[in-house]
């Protein structure tokens, strides 16, 4: 016989049902008041792409950077050939390059169409670009192909470094403050100075603070001491950003081989453990890997691809601390088609001819920014 609950038990559930409703009631009603808040979010893109010797075709006379990047007539028409000062490997280029405006111009339309190809047109939201000339050819990009599309004044300092390969920014937030250069100091390691660090610190949509650094260590013909340099002073900036509480990335084309000991990034300023605090920062492509679609680098050398282009973050990225959730970074290589040969490797702009882009790629950081209200 199925057992059925008696009338006393009835009758003490309905004296139950009363003080349980309010008892639950100010339970949510003292709950935190983040149960009411609303979550405002804004989803954030960062790029980095070296551009491969952006130069303009103008004789700067004593302030030429680099006399390869000049029409052929200014070349015929000094007295003796200025090419041969030129290193072996780089005097042909010199005697034979034409490079002119109209090629010149090319350049700058084929940077801008990688630009404003990803993310359906509309490009990243802030961009780091490295070789660069001068002022002048970044501010040439923006006149005529990304300020009518929202971007503000670029960001760039005259460097020491010879040669023109400099460092700039693209940005469609403001400024939170005047940006800023950061010598390296190569006394004893090379004989010449090498490009600063960039920084600039942007104010978000909802208010918070990105803090971003374009870089270009030196190359892979220099010691590992020189990068090692390098290395300590972006290791100071994230420090810094890391005692004010703000979002950090550090971004570009750090020169820096996997293989190098010691190693300038993984032995010194990043790591995959977010509670190491003697490293500040992550390596992101180390720490969250690659999706097989994507190359397993940005640039092809010695026969195998290398994450020269990378981005550092802040380890605050990852807690709650900081406005923006570990599950909403993403990292990923920019690779449309058409910036590869057949060979399936970067189709690096020919100089000659005009054809290609770059024999780097560009890598791209997804951010969200989230706000509770």
């Amino acid at each position: 016989m199925a057992l059925k609950p008696s009338d006393n038990w009835m009758g003490c559930l309905q004296e139950v049902k009363k003080p349980f409703f309010i008892f639950t009631l100010i339970i949510f009603l003292s709950s935190p008041s983040s149960l009411w808040a609303k979550t405002s979010k804004v989803n954030i893109t960062v790029m980095a792409y070296n551009v491969e010797n952006l130069f303009d075709a103008i004789d700067d006379g004593p302030k030429q950077e680099d006399i390869t990047f000049l029409p052929m007539e200014i070349k015929k028409a000094w007295p003796k050939d200025k090419c041969l000062e030129k290193a072996i490997p780089y005097r042909k280029m010199c005697q034979t390059l034409d490079w002119t405006e109209e090629k010149y111009q090319l350049k700058l339309q084929k940077i801008a169409h990688v630009l404003l190809d990803y993310n359906n047109s509309k490009g990243a939201d802030v961009i780091s670009l490295e070789e660069l000339e001068n002022k002048r050819v970044i501010r040439d990009l923006w006149q005529q192909y990304l300020k009518s599309r929202g971007y503000l004044a670029p960001i760039h300092f005259e460097s020491e470094g010879g040669r023109g390969i400099e460092v700039g920014m693209l940005s469609r937030f403001p400024l939170a403050a005047p940006p800023k250069v950061h010598p390296i100091d190569l006394s004893g390691t090379l004989d010449h100075p090498t490009r600063d660090i960039l920084e600039a610190r942007f104010s978000l949509p909802l208010g918070q603070e990105l803090r971003v650094t374009a870089n270009h260590w030196p190359s892979q013909n220099n010691s590992s001491d020189a990068r090692l340099r390098a290395a300590e002073v972006l290791k100071e900036i994230a420090n810094e950003a890391k005692e004010d509480g703000v979002l950090f990335v550090g971004m570009g084309d750090f020169n820096t081989l996997p293989s190098e000991t010691p190693n300038p990034i993984a032995d010194n300023i990043a790591d995959n453990t977010l509670r190491n605090l003697v490293r500040p920062l992550v390596d992101m492509q180390s720490f969250m890997g690659l999706p097989t679609p994507f190359p397993a680098g940005s640039y092809f050398y010695k026969k195998a691809w290398q994450p020269l282009d990378r981005f550092l973050v802040s380890k605050n990225l990852f807690k709650g601390t900081s406005p923006v959730p570990a599950n909403n970074i993403e990292f990923e290589i920019f690779s449309p088609s058409y910036l590869f040969t057949e060979q399936n490797i970067p189709f690096r702009f020919n100089f000659h001819t005009g054809e290609g882009y770059s024999d780097h790629l560009p890598i791209v950081l997804k951010l969200t920014e989230t706000v509770e209200n």
